[in-house]
């Protein structure tokens, strides 16, 4: 039996705090219909209800997510926590979404370094994967298994922004030097692409 110790209202939903340190939001509805109020008690059987509302809802938000946009496991994890989910209950969504194969960093960290393979250094995408909460060794077997090569890479951009430049003026060459660096690319490579490129 648990104590509902305080409801804080949040847009057109409550947010519910318990006193076994869980708490989540509920539609006012769902809260008239539960007749949940502050320093009420609620049963086993009523918890183990708004547990199983929470569950789903927060199912049908990560499948919305993914739906739009595929995601790694933390960026799941993140929008569930900004949605005040119980941690139990996004570990039982993120449990169903890995059982069905709906999220898989590896698959996505694959995706990204294809993606990214034109615009992005390995140092850069290798940050990025990192902020999305992809793992070094998930990230490392990544790179591993793609056609990914740091010289084709920087060619490629070489390609794309030289127009962007005037190569005759010694001021601008530095500035497109500058730029590659930037991007993560090593001054030597840098150099020797842009030596041996058609500029």
């Amino acid at each position: 039996m648990y104590t509902v110790m305080k409801l804080e209202p949040k847009g057109n939903r409550l947010h519910v705090y318990l006193d076994n340190d869980i708490n989540f939001l509920l539609y006012k509805s769902e809260i008239r219909k539960l007749n949940l109020e502050e320093n009420v008690k609620i049963e086993e059987t009523q918890y183990q209800i708004i547990m199983d509302i929470l569950y789903k809802r927060a199912r049908e938000r990560a499948l919305y997510i993914l739906d739009t946009a595929y995601k790694t496991e933390k960026q799941i994890v993140d929008k569930l926590k900004a949605g005040c989910y119980p941690e139990f209950i996004i570990d039982r969504v993120i449990e169903y979404l890995t059982k069905y194969d709906l999220i898989n960093d590896y698959r996505y960290a694959s995706m990204y370094i294809d993606f990214k393979a034109a615009s992005k250094s390995k140092r850069q995408i290798v940050q990025d994967l990192y902020s999305r909460g992809v793992l070094k060794e998930v990230i490392d077997f990544a790179f591993e298994n793609s056609e990914f090569t740091e010289k084709d890479s920087l060619n490629k951009i070489i390609e794309k922004r030289k127009g962007r430049y005037d190569l005759t003026n010694q001021k601008d060459i530095e500035r497109f030097y500058r730029y590659l660096v930037g991007k993560g690319y090593s001054y030597q490579d840098v150099k020797r692409a842009l030596s041996i490129s058609d500029i």
